[in-house]
């Protein structure tokens, strides 16, 4: 929730400026902005207007100091401000404010991955109030969509085939999907491994979430606190009752083979013949684990072009590099 100055308009650096970010809520205590204020406005970069300071002598009598909202002004659930952050967020993933970019993420090729639902259907399924959860998408009919500017029958029935294909997405990828702060795909790999159902992953302490290799404080209190805002929990009710996967995931994604197990990696850089996922497949068929950031409990660094900070890092650190065609030796091996 970005707290934004509503101006008189004004003409700044060749525009006219009406509006001005403010940051966050610590910007406006520092600033002690209030409703009414005359402020001095600049353009940070010459490009983005920012509140610089405010003429308190100016200042109308009564004001008050600014606080923010404690429930999300959209949905009314209750916000949150993670520790060491000065952001405050919704994180309930049913607020029609941030709906229709949790719907374009549900059906990302690397979370449910539901063909021909892109952001154009989305904008309109929303604003029509065909859908108000991500669940909602499991009701939808073919004739409910013919209702829709521009879809017709055949387009209707394929989007509806291609939403009830997506319930076989195994439970890591429904996980990601759902758009909880911080847990990309690696991470929800991880976390459904050590956690294979909705119901234990729900359950659990974010101490005991934190305890997953791989998983540290920021992730952990995440997933902790996402689980405990009841819109998500009715949310992920209506997901498993509908028939997406919220189990197994361990069973199912089982490495084939064991010969990197206890192994963890890190790739970065653009290979030169495999995409990233693949490369995270093989390693993982083999037992390794893969993660995103570099640490002391990292094994291997895989490095393509390009490769940065987490490279700087691993040589820090002395993990091993590998080349692509390193990889594939051990993989071979």
């Amino acid at each position: 929730m970005t707290p934004t100055a509503e101006l008189r308009p004004v003409q700044l650096a060749g525009t006219t400026v009406s509006r001005a970010t403010l940051h966050n809520g610590d910007r406006i205590a520092e600033l002690d902005i209030r409703v009414g204020d005359t402020a001095i406005v600049r353009k940070a970069g010459e490009i983005i207007p920012e509140v610089v300071r405010v003429l308190t002598e100016l200042r109308p009598a009564g004001t008050q100091p600014f606080q923010m909202p404690t429930h999300c002004p959209a949905c009314g659930q209750p916000v949150v401000r993670p520790e060491n952050e000065a952001v405050v967020r919704c994180i309930n993933a049913s607020c029609p404010a941030i709906l229709r970019k949790a719907l374009e993420h549900w059906a990302s090729r690397d979370a449910l991955d539901i063909n021909g639902l892109g952001e154009k259907w989305v904008q309109q399924f929303v604003d029509r109030g065909l859908i108000r959860t991500v669940a909602d998408l499991y009701d939808l009919t073919a004739e409910q969509l013919m209702s829709v500017d521009r879809m017709g029958k055949k387009s209707a029935e394929k989007l509806v085939r291609a939403i009830a294909q997506s319930k076989t997405q195994p439970w890591s990828r429904v996980l990601y999907g759902l758009g909880i702060r911080h847990v990309g795909s690696v991470n929800a790999q991880i976390l459904t491994e050590r956690f294979s159902s909705v119901e234990q992953l729900a359950e659990a302490e974010s101490g005991t979430i934190e305890t997953v290799h791989g998983i540290g404080a920021e992730i952990a209190q995440a997933v902790y606190d996402w689980f405990h805002v009841p819109a998500n929990q009715a949310l992920t009710e209506r997901l498993k009752a509908q028939g997406l996967q919220l189990v197994g995931a361990a069973s199912n994604s089982a490495p084939t083979a064991s010969k990197l197990a206890g192994k963890t990696f890190v790739i970065t850089g653009t290979l030169p013949t495999l995409k990233r996922d693949e490369a995270k497949e093989m390693i993982q068929a083999a037992g390794g684990k893969v993660t995103g950031s570099v640490s002391a409990k990292t094994d291997y660094l895989v490095i393509g072009a390009e490769s940065g900070s987490k490279l700087e890092k691993a040589e820090s650190l002395g993990i091993t590099q590998l080349s692509e065609a390193q990889l594939l030796e051990l993989l071979a091996d």
